[in-house]
């Protein structure tokens, strides 16, 4: 099939879409109703978004189906595929420079207010950029750029700032250029000016054994609890977004990340009281200790998680 503009027959779309499903999940996804239609609207909404770019559409649609998930239900997760977003990627991860230029031109401008508050030098900044770039573009021998693993579930944009986020993580722990911050010292800190001297007595006394509970404690919570804690901390989504992932009520989602937060702050400090013997007022400046350093803790733990 050539390049499409527009889709003479959307029931054309339907076999190279069941074909590029995982076997397990192509029987859910045949059984859609109105597929050929779903299908239509999808390359339609993607040619109207990116009018530049080019993709054959049965192309298009078995990319899309390799990137469903099985756990979910096939008829809300095809409503939900960001058609504009995944049809770009697929361009990218296929090599068209038109789309890569495309793709350049929209996103990465983005990338130095997603990585401002990691007080990088303009020439870091500027290496990190490269670095994203490369790692979504270009592939290892016997892999896939790391574009193609955008899966369309939630927006490219948000996507591209989480890579770079852990791109630059990675950046700075390996040391390429001057370390702002040491590895162990991502995680509690070092006592920093107005840290209130309680905690930064705290950071210094129990700075190995707070680093491995805070994992463990991790490892405990649930994987939707991770993801929550990932979206808001490490991504920076609001409740708002976070519900529109989930297609639930901000409210909903609002309980859920402070449950999420609760847990994980209750399991890091019932391991460190276990592990330290420690009680009464000694284990409150523990908790403190938790609360003040959870931001950081996720982002540099979670961080190094690839996104959905």
């Amino acid at each position: 099939m050539g390049y499409v503009r527009k889709v003479a027959s959307v029931a054309s779309l339907v076999e190279p879409f069941l074909a590029g499903a995982d076997g397990a999940l192509r029987s859910a996804l045949a059984a859609v109703s109105d597929l050929e239609v779903r299908l239509s609207e999808l390359v339609a909404t993607a040619q109207a978004d990116w009018p530049g770019v080019a993709v054959p559409a049965d192309a298009y649609v078995a990319y899309i189906a390799e990137r469903l998930a099985e756990d979910r239900d096939p008829a809300e997760t095809l409503s939900q595929v960001r058609a504009g977003d995944l049809y770009l990627a697929c361009a990218c991860a296929r090599g068209d420079a038109g789309a890569i230029a495309a793709f350049d031109a929209r996103f990465m401008g983005d990338l130095t207010g997603a990585l401002a508050r990691m007080r990088l030098s303009s020439s870091q900044l500027d290496e990190v950029k490269q670095l994203v770039r490369h790692r979504l573009f270009v592939a290892n021998p016997g892999a896939r750029p790391k574009i193609a693993e955008y899966s369309g579930r939630s927006g490219l944009r948000r996507w591209l700032r989480s890579v770079a986020v852990r791109t630059c993580l990675n950046f700075l722990r390996k040391g390429k250029r001057e370390v702002l911050i040491e590895d162990e010292q991502v995680l509690v800190g070092v006592s920093a000016a107005g840290d209130d001297p309680e905690i930064a007595y705290m950071k210094e006394k129990y700075r190995s054994e707070f680093r491995a509970a805070f994992l463990d404690a991790l490892g405990q919570v649930s994987p939707r609890q991770q993801s929550v804690l990932r979206y808001h901390y490490v991504d920076n989504l609001n409740i708002d977004e976070i519900g529109t992932i989930y297609r639930v009520h901000r409210v909903t989602a609002y309980r859920w990340l402070e449950k999420a937060r609760d847990a994980l702050v209750q399991k890091t400090g019932e391991l460190l009281r276990e592990r330290l013997a420690v009680d009464g007022p000694e284990y409150e400046s523990i908790l403190r200790l938790i609360q003040s350093q959870l931001h950081i803790s996720l982002v540099r733990y979670l961080g190094e998680r690839e996104p959905e």
